[in-house]
């Protein structure tokens, strides 16, 4: 198996990146992840004025790129999340959280600390939590761009979505040759919102990635798993992108189903529901979701 290391991690994604390596269609690959603050705040003592400037300054660094072989604009990738595991403590930097705007919260950082994620929890003290870890960064390079890596778009990025996670196939649109496929800033546990901060956690995933062309519908990017659909946007607002995510949803739908969107919009006003990936990140981000068992038809994710 093909291993991808985070001996070079990119803080952008983009098309000038020399690829990491390459992988075929259909084989099962691992990447190793660092957190988001890059192993700085893992232990008490990393809290220094030097580490909070580079943090800062350097949020969320992915590993990648790596090319799928064939891959090329106008097509779409699918990619599965066969196993996440966590690696690393989980980093967390402890907030005042004094302001009266919980906006900024992310500005009175004073300390930092790693919690140990063990047995499928994350201990903190005297308490325990289920550890439910996701994989906040998972992109593909922007065709006639270059974006910093805590960003987020229609290429994916910084989503902090809780469905990107194990078992889930993640489909991104291809417009560079090969895709460029980026991973990182992975979280132990997240609560919808991400309004403070989450343990952050270095991984290893298996991962493989599938591939066809783009479907004419498909405007950003689409997550399935056994048990639902969910679509994300990232937009200038939470509502705006709310919004956006349900027509993404009734368009994917309505292809799949061969009906009229009308119909289609009858269903899905009883069965998709809207909800918050994150507001930390510069753009905001939403997505919405159906259980697949109880939509009357089936959806395929390319």
């Amino acid at each position: 198996m093909q291993t991808f290391e985070p001996d070079d991690l990119k803080f952008t994604y983009s098309a000038v990146h020399t690829p990491i390596g390459t992988v075929e269609a259909g084989e099962v690959f691992a990447v190793q992840t660092e957190d988001c603050f890059t192993g700085r705040f893992r232990r008490p003592e990393g809290f220094t004025p030097e580490n909070l400037a580079w943090v800062l300054e350097n949020l969320d660094g992915v590993t990648g790129p790596v090319a799928v072989a064939g891959a090329a604009p106008g097509d779409a990738v699918a990619v599965t999340l066969h196993r996440v595991e966590v690696t690393t403590p989980g980093s967390t930097a402890w907030s005042t959280c004094a302001a009266a705007s919980p906006g900024d919260w992310w500005d009175e950082w004073y300390a930092c600390d790693g919690l140990e994620v063990r047995d499928g929890y994350v201990h903190l003290g005297d308490f325990r939590i289920a550890a439910r870890p996701l994989v906040g960064c998972i992109a593909t390079a922007p065709g006639r761009e270059t974006v910093f890596s805590k960003m987020q778009g229609r290429y994916g990025g910084n989503m902090d979505c809780n469905e990107v996670r194990e078992g889930a196939t993640v489909v991104l649109p291809v417009e560079v040759d090969g895709a460029y496929l980026y991973f990182g800033d992975s979280k132990a546990r997240m609560g919808d919102g991400e309004v403070t901060q989450a343990p952050e956690v270095g991984t290893r995933l298996e991962v493989s990635v599938e591939m066809g062309p783009r479907p004419a519908e498909m405007g950003w990017p689409r997550v399935l798993s056994d048990e639902q659909l969910v679509t994300i946007v990232s937009a200038r607002s939470i509502d705006e992108g709310s919004k956006l995510a349900y027509a993404e949803m009734l368009a994917w739908c309505t292809a799949a189903s061969g009906l009229s969107r009308a119909d289609v919009a009858q269903v899905l006003g009883m069965l998709a529901n809207v909800g918050i990936c994150q507001v930390a990140n510069a753009l905001p981000t939403a997505r919405c979701v159906v259980n697949r068992a109880e939509l009357p038809w089936p959806v395929q994710a390319l």
